[in-house]
């Protein structure tokens, strides 16, 4: 972390989608921080245990019947000695205690590797996920499916053809009711965008009847700021009823510091809309990149990297008045015992908004925060849950976002923990 008079918007790194924001320290900031109750329930050991490792990423979690379910993007059994290829894992409470499993390691034969993005699951406790490689050529990755055996055991299947798949998959995998799969891709797209393409949107769809494979699409080819379009979409999409899918691209737009898009499926295919071109770093926010949510109302909730009100981050809501949606920056993150750089996807609960932050906080590693977000009077009051401390005691820089259990409690991940100098990564638990 930079420190400057304020904070300047910072290039993409489009290689894994690792952003700095470049910040300031601010001395006096409305703020309420609350003591930390922050308790780490697994530290990841790596080989043959997963890994986040040194500088990865951490995703959310998904449950199923009272288990949790997530992926590393290193460790497990292939190429060990050279940290792991990444794995799913199964944690779960077991006579007073958290028990983690891995399920699958990537890198065997047939298999990709480096799992990246948020996992998925259906109504059957399948799951699914994207691998940034595959097994055909190289900038080709793949979509996986991880189906229960019943005996303990998980039967892994690559739905992706070798060489026919999404060029570097980021974010999530999102659901449809049909079973289809979207996602998104920062390469194989249309328009040049630095150096390389704009990126994608792609579906992949069960096997029709009597058929064995499943069927890649590309639904939509961004073109960059050129042509007034959205660059590199980043995070999980979100349907509304209507069938409708709506994202975020990191850059591109009409001032170049990202979009909010709609993608509406017709007769002829899928059209796209930009709903939203972030201008001003200083108000609107730049670099969307954690995807978006609905409320209850139809209105859209995101964060940005940098920029809002104050210097290094924003949560924003876009309101629809017809054809027309208004954007409205409801919090802004100014690093000192704050957040800086919500990256994590955001969540309802009880009406209040949680995420995290890779970096800020009211430590002095600077390495992140869990924060929640209330309405109070018409305006949103922010909430300090836990600052991150690093290893070995804690995680650090969360790059994921929050669940809730049925009991309210919280819980994510993180890397950091007590395993190497900068650890393999962590669970954490933040009690109700």
């Amino acid at each position: 972390m930079t420190e400057s008079s304020q904070c300047q918007p910072s290039r993409l790194v489009r290689t894994l989608i690792v952003f700095t924001v470049m910040a300031s320290i601010s001395a006096m900031m409305p703020r309420e921080a609350v003591a930390a109750t922050e308790t780490v329930i697994y530290n990841f050991m790596g080989p043959p245990d997963g890994s986040n490792g040194y500088g990865g990423l951490s995703y959310n979690l998904v449950q199923n019947a009272g288990h949790f379910y997530g992926v590393t993007s290193a460790g497990g059994t292939y190429d060990a000695e050279y940290g792991g290829l990444g794995t799913v894992f199964e944690l779960s409470f077991q006579n007073g205690a958290w028990v983690e499993q891995v399920i699958h390691s990537f890198g065997g034969p047939g298999d990709g590797w480096r799992p990246n993005g948020n996992p998925v699951m259906d109504g059957d406790g399948n799951l699914y996920g994207v691998l940034l490689v595959g097994t055909g050529v190289s900038d080709i990755g793949a979509v996986f499916k991880l189906s229960p055996d019943g005996d303990g055991t998980w039967a892994e299947t690559i739905l992706t053809s070798p060489n026919v798949g999404p060029h570097v998959p980021v974010g999530g995998l999102t659901l449809d009711a049909a079973g289809n799969l979207y996602g998104v891709t920062l390469g194989g797209g249309a328009g040049t965008c630095d150096d390389g393409s704009c990126g994608t949107i792609f579906e992949l769809s069960p096997p029709a009847k009597n058929a064995k494979k499943w069927k890649f699409t590309k639904l939509y080819r961004f073109f960059g700021p050129k042509a007034g379009d959205g660059s590199w979409p980043n995070g999980n999409l979100v349907f509304d009823s209507a069938g409708n899918l709506y994202g975020t691209t990191v850059e591109g737009g009409a001032f170049n510091n990202g979009t909010v898009f709609e993608l509406s499926p017709g007769p002829l295919g899928w059209t796209e809309k930009i709903l939203f071109n972030f201008g001003s770093p200083y108000t609107d926010g730049f670099y969307p990149g954690g995807g978006l949510i609905f409320d209850d109302h139809g209105n859209l909730y995101g964060t940005t990297l940098g920029g809002g009100d104050g210097c290094c981050g924003a949560v924003f809501e876009l309101s629809p008045s017809g054809e027309h949606w208004t954007e409205k920056v409801l919090y802004s993150f100014l690093e000192a015992g704050d957040g800086s750089g919500p990256q994590g996807p955001l969540v309802f609960h009880n009406g209040n908004l949680y995420a995290t932050t890779r970096s800020g906080g009211a430590q002095q590693s600077d390495v992140g925060v869990v924060f929640k977000l209330s309405p109070s009077g018409g305006t949103w009051k922010g909430t300090v849950l836990h600052s991150f401390s690093g290893p070995p005691g804690d995680g650090w820089e969360p790059a994921g976002g929050v669940i809730f259990d049925r009991h309210g409690n919280l819980f994510g991940v993180a890397n950091g923990g007590a395993y190497g100098p900068y650890g393999n990564g962590v669970i954490y638990q933040i009690p109700r």
